[in-house]
């Protein structure tokens, strides 16, 4: 699904993330990812991070990426870069154009993380989340909303996966939970943030890695930039051509 021309001063689309888009690189560097970390962290950690991140329910007939996690639109940030996810602001307003509906439906749309208060639910979390807004000068308040393209993927002994603050994040574009008409807001802790459904907005998830064919991955390209998809490197099809010849014995 697309929708052209949402922003009333920086016009563009947006449109639901297809499964060619990206999935031969986000493959690539969730395995890169699991490899580099498998030493330090072990096979029950290589197991247990793969379930998170391969957690996609498949594609529709019009090749829409089903299936959405909050560990995954971080992973899909670190990863494939290229591919311009939606941030909160704009989902905003796209909700408000549509009459304070969600324009895609009944689907949900996750975009970013809530750190609310002190770090309590998924502390560890949290914590690093607070550490990172801190160094950077910038308080917490009542809330702070950060979008999934603000965020990389970290490797946790204990809770399996993390998110750092991206380099390029400042006290200019890191919005308060205020910014959003939240029904349901957590207290304490690092939560999932997202639309739901028809107009329900809620900062209050406590798993990341949860994931339903409900679920679709947005993207927003500003209008005269060329869109971006994710072509998959020579080292990959190369790859490929020697699975598909070794499947011949």
């Amino acid at each position: 699904m697309q929708i052209n021309h949402i922003e009333t001063k920086n016009l563009g689309i947006v449109s639901t993330v297809k499964v060619d888009d990206f999935i031969l690189q986000y493959n690539e560097g969730v395995q890169k990812f699991l490899r580099d970390n498998h030493l330090a962290m072990g096979d029950a950690w290589v197991e247990s991070v793969g379930e998170k991140l391969y957690n996609f329910q498949g594609k529709n007939d019009e090749g829409d990426l089903l299936g959405s996690s909050t560990d995954m639109g971080v992973a899909i940030a670190t990863f494939c870069p290229e591919i311009p996810l939606i941030r909160g602001k704009q989902l905003l307003e796209v909700y408000r154009q549509a009459g304070n509906r969600n324009p895609f439906g009944n689907v949900y749309v996750d975009f970013g993380v809530a750190v609310i208060g002190s770090p309590k639910t998924n502390s560890v979390q949290a914590q690093i989340i607070l550490d990172g807004l801190k160094s950077r000068g910038i308080e917490v308040k009542e809330g702070r909303v950060l979008d999934f393209a603000q965020l990389r993927l970290v490797a946790n002994k204990d809770y399996g996966l993390a998110y750092k603050i991206a380099d390029d994040v400042s006290s200019d574009n890191v919005s308060l939970v205020s910014t959003y008409p939240f029904a349901y807001i957590g207290k304490n802790g690092l939560f999932g943030a997202c639309l739901i459904r028809f107009c329900h907005w809620d900062a209050g998830f406590v798993g990341f890695a949860g994931s339903g064919d409900g679920g679709r991955v947005v993207r927003y390209d500003a209008e005269g930039v060329a869109r971006a998809s994710v072509k998959p490197k020579v080292e990959d099809l190369v790859s490929k051509l020697g699975r598909d010849f070794a499947k011949r014995f």
